[in-house]
């Protein structure tokens, strides 16, 4: 028979320590969070009564005083004499968090080792239950895993810290946009932005404009493609590296022999510059998401969307969103990285005289406005009152529904739709246009 793993010895001299000097329960108690980080039974029991005697205000915690609360007709092997013993063991105190520590990674490592266990029960599952059971195992085992004690708190390198983030501006990621990092400054690394809007509202369209910036300043992008698939992306991908493809053409794969010169050209631009920049169309649950983090460990990660995220054993729609949230705002602070997440908005503002969105208008929006430190708004006039639109059709706004450092309010941008493409103002979106229509017809006259 297989002996679990422990440490007897480290269990007698850990308690022994205690025993002897009673200042040793607080040094040790973060790495003891369970009476189980004990094999022994009977050492489970003598913690457990050491905590109990903490909890009600005793002063003296010995040998004579253990005793007469522990039940030997329970543990016959709690005797004086076994627990005088532990104490004459001891030759110092000073190395009792190395001992604690033993136990601590002894009882994470037994804790793995029952879900191992489990997984063997899955051989003779059907596939769909195995998937299903391996999942839930696998994200337990994480749980496991994150129950490290991290480090301890300490205030001098805290400090040290915070001052090299600030000199080296390593802690900022800009949007790309003047306006928009000029209001916001940029998104805060181990923190979440949301972008949300209605359908039509170019809030995808926006998602990739920032990727592309983000790549194009030397940043590691994930992207979790949860609505489009990579190949609809990387097309339009295409067109804004392009300097005459639209995205119509593209798509109906019509094009025109010049049209089909600067494919092949904004093809040689990805491959050369975006090698920072990695897609999934395939995940379909939180589970997925959180393992490509952990493996790639890129500076911003992007979910498009929320609503398509599956979180196992979740149906209810609140706890769903509110789990995400949630994951993504451990995996960011975890591994230091800023975190994009598309959302749609429920259909409430639609009904409304001036349609621009607000918080509530965020489907299950107390998680998601609770978890996030930016909320960006896309608002697209146009699609709304068209020629009578405020901007015109060119004109985007973005409306900084939440921002947890500073002040909220509208950025004005341009958009071109057909070219993917947002820009700094309108005017430069009309530039754009122009230059556009007079390279095409220099190819077509």
């Amino acid at each position: 028979m297989q002996i679990a793993a422990h440490a007897p010895e480290a269990e007698r001299t850990l308690l022994g320590q205690i025993l002897v000097d009673n200042s040793v329960i607080d040094k040790v108690g973060e790495y003891v969070p369970e009476k189980e980080v004990f094999y022994d039974k009977a050492h489970q029991k003598i913690w457990e009564t050491i905590q109990s005697m903490r909890k009600g205000g005793e002063e003296l915690i010995d040998v004579i005083t253990i005793m007469s609360r522990v039940n030997n007709d329970e543990f016959n092997e709690l005797s004086a004499y076994y627990l005088t013993g532990l104490v004459e063991e001891v030759v110092a105190v000073a190395n009792a968090e190395q001992y604690a520590k033993i136990l601590y990674e002894k009882w994470l490592l037994r804790k793995v080792i029952k879900k191992a266990d489990i997984i063997k029960n899955t051989i003779d599952m059907p596939l769909d239950e195995a998937y299903k059971s391996l999942q839930s195992i696998n994200s337990e085992i994480d749980n496991v895993l994150n129950m490290r004690v991290r480090e301890r708190f300490d205030l001098n390198t805290l400090v040290d810290e915070t001052a090299e983030h600030i000199k080296a501006h390593d802690s900022l990621i800009q949007f790309g946009y003047e306006k928009l990092d000029s209001m916001t400054g940029g998104m805060t690394r181990g923190e979440i932005t949301v972008i949300a809007g209605r359908p039509g509202h170019f809030k995808s369209t926006m998602m990739i404009n920032i990727v592309r910036k983000l790549i194009m300043t030397d940043n590691k992008v994930l992207v979790f493609n949860r609505e489009m698939s990579n190949v609809e992306m990387m097309k339009k991908l295409f067109v804004l590296e392009s300097q005459l493809l639209n995205y119509d053409s593209l798509r109906s794969e019509d094009m025109a022999d010049y049209e089909i010169d600067d494919l092949g050209l904004a093809k040689v631009s990805i491959k050369e510059n975006y090698q920072n920049l990695l897609m999934f169309d395939n995940m379909f649950d939180i589970e997925q998401a959180m393992r490509e983090i952990k493996k790639h460990k890129p500076d911003v990660v992007v979910d498009d969307y929320i609503g398509l995220i599956d979180v196992f054993g979740l149906d209810d729609n609140r706890l769903r969103v509110d789990s995400i949230m949630k994951q993504y705002k451990r995996a960011s602070k975890t591994y230091n990285m800023c975190t994009i997440l598309v959302s749609q908005l429920n259909r409430e503002c639609e009904s409304r005289a001036n349609k621009r969105p607000i918080l509530r208008d965020l489907r299950d929006s107390g998680s998601i406005e609770q978890d996030a430190e930016m909320v960006l708004f896309m608002y697209y006039d146009w699609r709304y009152n068209y020629i009578d639109s405020e901007g015109g059709e060119n004109e985007l706004e973005v409306i900084l529904g939440k921002n947890r450092y500073g002040r909220t309010g509208s950025v004005g941008l341009g958009v071109i739709g057909d070219r993917c493409s947002i820009f700094d103002d309108v005017d430069t979106a009309l530039k754009d246009s122009y230059r556009l229509i007079k390279g095409r017809n220099k190819y077509v006259s």
